[in-house]
């Protein structure tokens, strides 16, 4: 999720705790490195939303689902939430919860945009290898937060339009084919695929998601295809991010 919310806010942190707090990640330790050695604690937003506002990076893990989310602040005024968990657990039932988990989060602590999909998936959208004399280099490009002031990252499996995007898209986001639209109160909107989180066939899915993103106006959606040129950010969007840098 790219989001303008700064989890050095204290009313910010204690909703974000609130909703990791959830039996599904079942939250165990935290800390500002991956590996996480404070043990958590429902009433310890405080020590997070601190270890946040000196570090600018806030990691959580969980016990159940191989669960693990990075918070990372970008610039002054936009943030990245990353959150990943079992790809297991996103069949029958267990899959609806996490839907439904992503949806209330996004209810309560509206992100400018947000996605879901497997790693594959996102490889297949973003990886660049780039090889010369000395060797080979992996990077994944489209996703940068000088990325994010230019374009929108794509459309995937699950696509979430916080409510600038929402508005602006909101025409065709009633009528996408192989997709079904989502309302998440009061003002977001999330747009799922007809078909699994894992396809039968990954370039059968990027076509299926170049499709939509030509419906809504290709120009918004990064691709590896398109020249630099090319791109152009959505006017709501970019308006809603000025504003909140001149805040």
């Amino acid at each position: 999720m790219y989001t303008p919310l700064d989890i050095a806010d204290s009313r910010t942190a204690r909703g974000l705790w609130r909703m990791l707090d959830d039996p599904l990640a079942a939250p165990r330790r935290f800390d500002s490195v991956e590996r996480a050695r404070i043990e958590y604690s429902p009433r310890a937003s405080k020590t997070a939303r601190e270890i946040y506002s000196t570090e600018g990076v806030l990691f959580v893990r969980g016990a159940k689902n191989s669960f693990k989310a990075m918070f990372s602040q970008l610039n002054e005024t936009l943030a990245k939430w990353t959150f990943w968990w079992s790809l297991d657990s996103m069949t029958g039932p267990s899959g609806e919860k996490w839907l439904n988990w992503l949806y209330r989060l996004s209810g309560k602590l509206p992100p400018y945009y947000g996605f879901a999909c497997s790693v594959d998936e996102y490889e297949a959208k973003h990886k660049v290898v780039e090889a010369d004399e000395a060797g080979s280099s992996i990077q994944m490009s489209g996703v940068s937060s000088a990325d994010f002031q230019r374009f929108l990252p794509g459309i995937y499996w699950l696509t979430i339009f916080g409510k600038d995007l929402a508005d602006h898209f909101d025409p065709e986001l009633h009528s996408l084919p192989e997709a079904r639209r989502v309302r998440i109160p009061p003002s977001q909107v999330a747009v799922l695929l007809d078909s699994p989180v894992v396809p039968e066939s990954m370039d059968e899915r990027l076509r299926t998601e170049a499709r939509l993103a030509k419906i809504l106006g290709a120009q918004y959606f990064f691709d590896h295809a398109r020249a630099e040129g090319e791109y152009a950010l959505v006017p709501q969007l970019a308006r809603a991010m000025r504003e909140a840098a001149s805040e």
